[in-house]
């Protein structure tokens, strides 16, 4: 079986590269995963990958004053943590677990 590679699309791949360019860059707007997911004709599972590609750096150096911080169900029976700034409500960061070697 012969596999295409063009300019176009990976090989390998179904997706045209611009549709993954838009979404990235729709993913950085503010743009419901479900709207981006039908204005590009791709799944949303396509766009939840995409937004798990990305890499989110935290500055921990300076922290506010007032923090206020909660676990929260993610997903079915798991729990995770979330960070904000009390006076601004900022959220300073989102932690996929609850456990004292995550946190």
């Amino acid at each position: 079986m012969a596999v295409a590679e063009t300019s176009i699309v990976k090989k390998n791949h179904q997706i045209p590269r611009i549709i993954n360019q838009k979404n990235a860059q729709k993913l950085i707007e503010k743009t419901s995963m479900t709207d981006i997911a039908h204005q590009l004709s791709i799944s949303t599972s396509t766009v939840i990958r995409k937004l798990n590609d990305f890499h989110f750096k935290h500055d921990f150096t300076n922290l506010p004053e007032i923090m206020s911080w909660d676990e929260y169900a993610f997903t079915k029976g798991r729990m995770s943590f979330i960070a904000q700034d009390f006076d601004k409500l900022n959220i300073i960061t989102v932690l996929e677990g609850r456990t004292q070697a995550i946190i």
